[in-house]
């Protein structure tokens, strides 16, 4: 051939230009689809499918039949093309197949092929306009007894995607492959690091950070601590660092991270100064006591879960956080552990303890950052770009406080009020205040006034017929005890005073009931279920809702 390839014209190339058969009983063969390796895109003058496809073997020279499937430049390269029949022949002893090649008064002719019959499955394609892959090709070229295990395996891997056996197995593959694609999408994901060669660190000549003459050093810990195992490495990474940090020649992290623990359950760590345990920290009030937990943390595996269970069951965490007066006049901070500590619970527990009570809360777990209610303008002062707080709706409005979204220093209002810190810094213990607007909050945030209504309809739901009744279910649901005398007093009186008020200003009632997302309850009449809302207010705002005592 002129190029090597097929075609006997002089550039190498040929024109299919009509594919046609018949069977042996003379029935011309209907031709549904026509793919091929290749197809010329170089038009040539007057070409009406302004490309040589395979299609246009099969259309019955609807255009002329001059025109067809040609392959110029890829002369040289293996091609070939399929043709689908529209019905499968049954029955037939032979089939004859014609090849037209009228272009260029037959000067472009094929010169060397051959003409397969396949019974695989609709539909086969050409290889999606696509050659053999190129690593395929010359392991075919070999005799297969010839061919060594590599060149095996390739064609064997090209070969699974192609045959027709194995269509069912595939399909199940690529759809358990989506799923798993989709899955990956739906999960939120964050950067944690870049992997990056490692930088040249020289020790600075008297801080002088533009001098680059000094020593370089690598990786390493203080030479008065344990030194880190490198196992022959010539440069430690951050895996060999956190295994230092756990390991048994380390007691440090383990003491820590109890002492953490136990400042979670107790109000405060056996050392109080959790962001310093060294020498410059706070020496523990109960030695032995801090070494046994850290010993039992260690010995079980660093279960967190384990550890926490054996804190909450001790004698220490059961007693009564109301001391006698002598004990009190003797230990006023409780660092004996003589009785259990009153403090105010966290700021992202605040919100979560009135949505519990209301019903409200949803304890989902896991996913993105949630967006409930803030006022508006509070991110004005963010630029580059500048944004503004969108609301979420639904269930992300009532989760948990641990999934609210912040802004760097800008954390959510309420949790500011509440003595959150801000991410611009690592804090160990946040401090507890006792302020004005922390009252102003818990009686005004819209999250807790429509928590308060939404806790009314329960009342008056399931909190009994009489109005004591109701106090004494909403009270106990609140505070996880009865009310006294006194309070039940104040309590009724209150709700005998809303009833009063709203009486005068139903408009009062309409406006508080609007509050929030969620609709209010038809059921009852809106200045019952604003009073009812109202006390709920109260219960929420009192020093031992946000007390744990």
């Amino acid at each position: 051939m002129p190029a090597g390839g097929s075609g006997r014209a002089g550039n190498g190339n040929f024109v299919l230009s009509e594919f046609r058969a018949i069977t042996s009983d003379k029935k011309a063969i209907a031709f549904m689809d026509a793919s091929a390796t290749f197809e010329q895109v170089i038009a040539g003058e007057g070409n009406p499918y302004k490309k040589w496809t395979a299609a246009s073997a099969i259309d019955g020279n609807a255009k002329g039949e001059e025109w067809g499937w040609a392959i110029l430049p890829e002369v040289a390269k293996p091609q070939h093309a399929v043709f689908q029949m529209k019905e499968n022949l049954v029955g037939q002893s032979s089939v004859v197949i014609t090849l037209d090649q009228n272009h260029g008064k037959g000067s472009h002719t094929l010169g060397s092929f051959r003409v397969s019959i396949t019974d695989a499955m609709r539909p086969v394609k050409a290889g999606g306009g696509a050659s053999l892959p190129a690593d395929v090709l010359p392991s075919l070229a070999i005799e297969p007894a010839k061919r060594n295990e590599q060149q095996k395996s390739k064609i064997a891997a090209y070969y699974r995607t192609i045959a027709p056996m194995l269509d069912a197995t595939r399909k199940e593959l690529s759809a358990t492959q989506t799923k798993r694609t989709d899955l990956e999408k739906s999960l939120p994901t964050t950067l944690v690091t870049i992997a990056r060669e490692p930088r040249t660190i020289k020790v600075l000549a008297r801080g002088n950070w533009m001098d680059n003459s000094g020593e370089v050093v690598t990786p390493g810990v203080p030479a008065f601590l344990p030194a880190i195992k490198n196992d022959g490495k010539a440069r430690l990474n951050r895996l060999d660092l956190a295994q230092w940090l756990v390991s048994n020649d380390n007691p440090l992290t383990a003491r820590v991270l109890a002492n953490r623990l136990w400042k979670l359950f107790y109000g405060q760590g056996l050392s109080k100064k959790l962001e310093d345990i060294g020498s410059q920290g706070e020496w523990p009030s109960h030695p032995e006591l801090l070494d046994f937990v850290t010993s039992y943390l260690k010995d079980n595996n660093w279960d967190i879960k384990k550890t926490i269970k054996l804190m909450v069951m001790s004698g220490a965490y059961r007693q009564a956080s109301v001391p006698s007066t002598e004990i009190q006049e003797k230990d006023p901070y409780n660092r004996w552990l003589a009785r259990q500590s009153r403090f105010r619970i966290d700021a992202e527990f605040i919100r979560d303890n009135y949505l519990s009570i209301s019903g409200l809360a949803v304890d989902k777990q896991g996913g993105p950052s949630v967006k409930p209610f803030q006022p508006p303008g509070y991110w004005s002062y963010l630029n580059f770009p500048t944004r503004e707080w969108q609301k979420d709706n639904g269930e992300s409005v009532y989760r948990r406080g641990l999934y609210t979204h912040w802004q760097r220093q800008y954390l959510h209002p309420a949790m500011l009020a509440f003595d959150a810190s801000c991410r611009e810094e690592c804090s160990a213990d946040r401090v507890r205040s006792n302020t004005p607007l922390q009252a102003l909050a818990l009686l005004n945030d819209p999250c807790e006034v429509e928590a308060a209504r939404v806790f009314a309809e329960k009342i008056l739901k399931d909190g009994g017929k009489t109005d004591a009744e109701k106090i004494d279910f909403a009270f106990t649901r609140t505070l996880s005890r009865s009310p006294k005398p006194k309070e039940k007093e104040v309590l009724l009186n209150l709700v005998v005073e809303y009833r009063k008020s709203l009486a005068k200003d139903p408009k009062a009632a309409k406006d508080f009931l609007s509050v929030g997302d969620k609709p209010a309850s038809k059921e009852f009449p809106e200045e019952e279920l604003a009073a009812w809302g109202g006390v709920a207010r109260a219960l929420f705002n009192l020093h031992e809702t946000i007390t744990r005592n």
